[in-house]
């Protein structure tokens, strides 16, 4: 792991880590067995904001082939997700009037399951996933997908197979980019000189407001508002056109990026940016206040889990995601009393969460574990998770939501 001292968007350095979480493994580092418990590695958890151009961001950097060359995240585990890559697909086919001869390449394409919503559309579609056994799957299911980083050098390559794009969707994997430049430098050779980038990411203003310190973790190198982003497209030639505030993920924008002068900008760009300023989103004392309120929900959390154990309830978890593994290894007094984790990923059943080591089985098994009380630490997908375990609730148990506030439901 790499110290990070300098601003990856405008290389000035940084001040020290301002919300600090401590060291943890990495949040999707599942353990086989508990041999392995001992040698766990872990490392540095913490972000700070960059006083000059204000992206917030972490202060270590793990290199990404560690990452992500093996991975256990699957999108079609998830329904949200289904139905979202189906109306991105409707509304991104006909609001750029993609038809079937145009290219849409779509990075971090996980097991396709968003690309396969715009090739029922009719369009040419191409996955770049560096995960290889995720990919293998996508292949598997009939969407093309390369087993590569996205780079300068690995987007050359794919305009010479396949030709220039005329849209390139990076959903939830421009956080996960250290080398920002290199990105960009890559989108410029790939997309059509009218083409669109379109960047589907956690948006910092919702994890200020919702207290969405989990969404902090290892792969998640910057958190983005868009007075940064602004700033990194005009170094390329780009510029934001357009925006959209989604709720998937705890609250995410959709940011439509062409090339300088290419499209008319939106009054939306506008007011988000002006919302941003009136607010101080970027700057530092936003990241101290929210850092203090991290901790005093910490101190919240750990007495409520604390009580209801002390009143006899049995607790399970529900959501064997990064953002829940953030939040256990952060209050390990409230992991220590959970019997397993509930989760629909086959990828992850019979392995150990990191770091708390609570076993993770499939949803079909709840029974088993004679709960009173589930955690949905996937507390993004709360709606869907409540439905699929009704027969819990119709049973007489009960839900923990640990964001933004502790509550029982």
């Amino acid at each position: 792991m790499a110290t990070h001292t300098h601003c990856r968007i405008c290389q000035q350095p940084l001040p020290g880590a301002i919300l600090d979480l401590g060291t943890m493994p990495l949040a999707n580092s599942f353990v086989s067995s508990p041999d392995e418990f001992a040698d766990e590695p872990s490392y540095p958890l913490a972000v700070t904001t960059c006083g000059t151009c204000g992206l917030a961001q972490l202060t270590c950097t793990v290199p990404a082939e560690q990452l992500y060359r093996e991975y256990i995240y699957v999108s079609s585990t998830s329904e949200a997700v289904q139905a979202h890559g189906d109306r991105l697909a409707a509304d991104l086919s006909q609001r750029y009037r993609w038809h079937e001869a145009d290219l849409l390449v779509e990075v971090a394409s996980n097991d396709g399951t968003v690309l396969k919503a715009f090739q029922k559309r009719g369009l040419r579609v191409l996955g770049v996933e560096p995960a290889r056994n995720v990919a293998a799957m996508a292949t598997a299911a009939g969407v093309p997908t390369t087993a590569d980083f996205f780079t300068e050098e690995s987007a050359i390559a794919l305009v010479a197979d396949s030709g220039r794009a005329a849209g390139i969707l990076a959903r939830h994997v421009f956080a996960h980019v250290d080398d920002l430049d290199d990105f960009l430098r890559g989108v410029s050779r790939l997309l059509h000189d009218n083409g669109i980038l379109v960047i589907e990411v956690p948006y910092f203003g919702a994890l200020v407001d919702n207290l969405e310190f989990d969404t902090v973790y290892h792969e998640h190198l910057s958190y983005f508002s868009l007075r940064p982003l602004e700033y990194l497209f005009a170094k390329h030639g780009f510029q934001v056109m357009d925006v959209d505030r989604v709720s998937l993920h705890g609250g995410s924008m959709i940011l439509h990026v062409g090339r300088l002068n290419a499209h008319v900008q939106s009054d939306r760009v506008r007011l988000m940016r002006e919302e941003e300023q009136a607010r101080q989103l970027t700057d530092i004392s936003t990241l101290r206040q929210f850092a203090e309120a991290v901790r005093q929900w910490k101190t919240q959390f750990e007495s409520v889990i604390a009580d209801l154990v002390s009143t006899g309830a049995t607790l399970i978890g529900y959501g064997a995601a990064a953002k829940g593994n953030t939040l256990l290894n952060y209050c390990p007094s409230a992991a220590q009393p959970l019997r397993c984790l509930l989760d629909r990923n086959p990828l992850k059943h019979g392995r150990y969460t990191p770091g708390t080591h609570v076993p993770v089985a499939s949803t079909d098994q709840w029974e088993a574990y004679a709960a009173t009380h589930m955690l949905i630490l996937a507390w993004n997908f709360q709606e869907e998770i409540v439905r699929q375990m009704h027969p819990f609730a119709q049973g007489g148990g009960r839900f923990i939501i640990p964001i933004p506030e502790p509550r029982l439901i």
